[in-house]
């Protein structure tokens, strides 16, 4: 039973990295924690950061603040993992999918509201999967910047700390590094006098970013201790967390930083400007 499971989870698997110690390490973590569900006949919880908002920058990497196909698409992705599990285990998956959009939206210059908007019908279109919603307010109440405050002061890290995991933490340092690449593509709708301007700027904006992304994910260890971690960001897989790809397809990046391109061979995510460059159409569905 927990084998078929594990052979439908590593088709859901991000490619691995370099670094990558799933076969070694986390898929047999990964079997023990399947294992105390599947021996009560439970459903096995996952939880995740994502969905936060839309990427700011509509002018060269989404199409607007509002989620889209590449949304639907990753929930649909959740529905058939959960159907495919079905088919093994009855009881099947549930995801809870914690929104950080509220912990970093002021940071981005994307509103409150948008991030409300977003999760709204991001939830709607999510009722065809087995995805319970969460955002920072059911952790400290509905005043955001108490909140963010509060979940630094319980939860946060020193820059030393921070410093050091970048550089001895593999899954920190991919972290890490894919933020500064996401931040330089935000911060290039900027007029900034130089293109190492730009890199400093984003390296700033990194690490306050991750300072509150590290709080927020000691809160999600505490809060959900025992459900088992996904990511959309590479990692090493050791149990602590694990990377999947959130479209069935040629995906590069998240739903929220990209649009979807459709062609005879499936889906892939790619940034507007790229898919313009590239001469493709943009098809309107349900309008």
């Amino acid at each position: 039973m927990i084998n078929e499971i594990l052979d439908i989870f590593q088709t859901y698997r991000m490619a691995p990295t370099k670094d990558d110690v799933y076969e070694t390490q986390g898929k047999q973590i990964l079997a023990e924690k399947m294992g105390n569900y599947v021996s009560q006949n439970k459903t096995i919880p996952f939880v995740m950061l994502g969905f936060p908002f839309k990427s700011t920058n509509s002018r060269d990497k989404v199409l607007g603040k509002l989620p889209d196909y590449a949304e639907e698409l990753t929930l649909k992705n959740f529905a058939k993992f959960n159907e495919d599990v079905k088919m093994v285990y009855e009881p099947g998956i549930e995801i809870n999918m914690v929104s950080d959009g509220f912990v970093f939206n002021d940071l981005l210059g994307a509103t409150d509201r948008d991030v409300e908007i977003y999760k709204e019908i991001s939830m709607d279109m999510g009722k065809v999967a087995s995805v319970k919603w969460f955002d920072l307010k059911d952790f400290y109440g509905t005043s955001l910047n108490t909140g963010r405050e509060k979940v630094i002061s319980h939860f946060g890290i020193t820059p030393e700390k921070l410093a050091n995991d970048i550089l001895n933490n593999p899954d920190v340092n991919y972290l890490y590094r894919g933020m500064i690449r996401f931040m330089e593509e935000e911060l290039a709708i900027k007029d900034f006098p130089s293109r190492n301007q730009l890199q400093k700027a984003a390296k700033k904006l990194t690490r306050e970013m991750m300072f509150r992304n590290e709080a927020y994910s000691n809160l999600v260890r505490k809060e959900f201790s025992s459900h088992i971690r996904l990511s959309m960001h590479p990692s090493v897989n050791n149990g602590a967390k694990y990377s999947i790809n959130l479209i069935n397809g040629r995906s590069h990046y998240s739903a929220w930083h990209s649009v979807v391109l459709e062609d005879e061979d499936g889906f892939m995510t790619m940034h507007k400007k790229d898919a313009i460059e590239a001469g493709h159409e943009l098809i309107y569905k349900n309008k």
